[in-house]
């Protein structure tokens, strides 16, 4: 079997196609170099997954990975916890390009990692949360739709800060008419056309009075029901929020662990940038003059 480079390797890679053949010959490979250049292996293929944007080409990336991790578990048992290190970085960038039947074919590999018993069943609910990307236009029409139901919320409220219910005045008005005109029975009471005539007049005064203070009071029981609505609404749309909330926090916790990594890894290249003062020696007579950018651009007489 051929020898091993980070170019040979990222040529490989490059030639990866989503075949069973493909795949399985380029495990092989990988398999036979693990044990002596497993950090070389893993870096190379987590910097083509974030190189590339594109569903099918990710998901030969992930199918690659899939073949090497189960492999790994009889041949190289330690490259199968390396390789748990670049996952987590790996499916988020897969999960925030991919659409969602190709984060499914992810989630179905994860399925099968947890029936093999691949890895703890801790390790996969932490890879299974990275493919859990929020849809914006979804949040965005939830973030509406919140924010309507606080509206109207807010309306109700403040049209019950003065209910038919409590309007004195009506009541006190309601009152002060003689009972005979709501209670029949009363009507036995009357001696003479007169008093009749009379009970007449309050009860053709009385009626739209009631009539109006019965709607208003229909009206006041109409807007409770549905505040009581509102409120249940309310509060099934604030434990989403605070469970999208607490996803939301969970996502920025592993960008902050991604751009934590990305900073080690240019820091790592810093570190192996040529030492000037080596390469010049120390300041003296003998280090080359750097001209400067005045010098550069001076033309030579």
């Amino acid at each position: 079997m051929s020898g091993f480079s980070d170019q040979l390797m990222r040529d490989r890679l490059q030639k990866l196609s989503n075949t069973a053949h493909s795949i399985q010959i380029l495990s092989a490979w990988l398999l036979h170099h693990a044990k002596k250049h497993a950090d070389s292996i893993l870096d190379c293929w987590l910097k083509e997954v974030r190189n590339n944007s594109d569903n099918e080409r990710l998901i030969s990336l992930i199918n690659l990975a899939n073949d090497v991790i189960q492999n790994s578990r009889k041949k190289v048992p330690t490259f199968l916890t390396a390789f748990l290190e670049v996952l987590q970085p790996a499916f988020i960038h897969a999960s925030e390009c991919m659409d969602e039947s190709h984060r499914r074919m992810i989630a179905r590999i994860v399925s099968v990692w947890r029936d093999r018993q691949i890895y703890s069943a801790k390790q996969l609910d932490e890879l299974a949360k990275c493919l859990a990307v929020d849809d914006a236009a979804k949040i965005k029409e939830e973030f509406h739709a919140f924010s309507t139901l606080s509206s109207n919320m807010i309306t109700l409220l403040r049209k019950l800060e003065d209910p038919a219910s409590t309007d004195v005045k009506i009541r006190q008005l309601i009152a002060a008419y003689p009972e005979s005109i709501a209670n029949p029975t009363l009507l036995k009471q009357l001696k003479s056309m007169g008093e009749l005539g009379e009970l007449s007049n309050k009860i053709a005064e009385a009626m739209p009075v009631v009539d109006v203070y019965c709607g208003r009071l229909r009206e006041e029981l109409k807007d409770r029901q549905n505040f009581q609505f509102l409120i249940e609404d309310y509060i099934k749309a604030l434990n989403e929020a605070n469970e999208r909330n607490k996803q939301l926090v969970v996502s920025v916790k592993r960008r902050i662990v991604r751009l934590d990594e990305e900073k080690r890894e240019l820091a790592r290249h810093i570190e192996s940038l040529p030492d000037l003062t080596e390469m010049f020696g120390s300041e003296s007579a003998s280090t080359p003059h750097l001209p400067s950018l005045g010098e550069l651009f001076t033309s030579t007489s």
